[in-house]
């Protein structure tokens, strides 16, 4: 696995800061213990390099161009890639490039916020608000399949509702079952998928969230079910400015623990 950080967030609409994340989640890192007794790994031993982050940009075009890029290169090589975001667009240019070297990619979104609107803000379409509508018009051979997301516009509802490759999953049960044979997976984590009460540190905090515990089980069974299928999982939206006591940070870097720990059994 390469582990690489995307200081990005010129796409925010909200409170800028994303791009202070890579660094901080690292640093929270350090403060955490890496061991799991119930599965006797240790994310400490796990089998992945820290590749430290791509250079600042402030245009969604030289991002896509920097990052899908060296996407491109670590995918084609075999390794799964790992990006700590950074706002939601880092996932665009890397799911491209995941579909540009595999074809057909399920992107599995874990937020609370479908992402699907056409322009956000006025006249912006490309945007961390509009990623997921891009990248289901732009990559044809795309399935996006959505957790348990509970902040919809009515134009995204609609637009969702009327797309064969889009589907919301209640439960992990329907999450698993929705994921078909053949695809690659990439994984993108919207930390405001946790309750702001776990995460205040977000551009876009939304009621009424998820624990990071049903995440965890979610991306566990996730693992289990697909495991050397994953090609690549991001996490995005840690704001280090709106973070109380770096408790999302420090979320954000207990889920990478996690991830690590459960891919590194691969």
């Amino acid at each position: 696995m390469v582990f690489l950080g995307a200081p990005f967030d010129s796409t925010t609409s909200g409170i800028p800061g994303q791009r202070l994340a890579p660094r901080r989640v690292r640093e929270a890192s350090m403060e955490l213990e890496t061991f799991d007794p119930t599965t006797g790994r240790d994310s400490e031993e796990a089998d992945f390099c820290d590749a430290g982050d791509i250079p600042l940009v402030v245009d969604h075009r030289v991002l896509t161009e920097v990052l899908g890029g060296i996407a491109r290169e670590v995918l084609t090589s075999g390794k799964v890639l790992a990006v700590c975001g950074g706002d939601h667009f880092v996932t665009y240019p890397v799911v491209k490039a995941a579909a540009e070297v595999f074809g057909e990619v399920q992107l599995v979104v874990f937020d609370a916020h479908l992402d699907l609107r056409d322009e956000y803000p006025v006249r912006c379409k490309y945007s961390h608000a509009t990623v997921m509508r891009r990248l289901v018009e732009e990559v044809a051979q795309l399935r996006v399949v959505y957790f348990r997301p509970r902040a919809f516009s009515r134009e995204e509802w609609s637009f969702a509702s009327s797309r064969d490759n889009i589907v919301i999953a209640g439960d992990a049960e329907n999450l698993l079952s929705s994921l078909k044979e053949g695809y690659k997976v990439y994984v993108s984590i919207d930390i405001d998928y946790v309750d702001p009460a776990y995460a205040p540190g977000v551009g876009s905090p939304e009621p009424l969230g998820g624990t990071p515990e049903e995440l965890v089980a979610a991306l566990k069974a996730l693992v289990g079910k697909r495991k050397s299928e994953i090609a690549g999982v991001d996490i995005v939206e840690v704001n280090p400015l709106l973070d109380a006591g770096s408790t999302t940070s420090a979320l954000a870097a207990k889920l990478w623990a996690v991830i690590l720990r459960e891919l590194s059994a691969l």
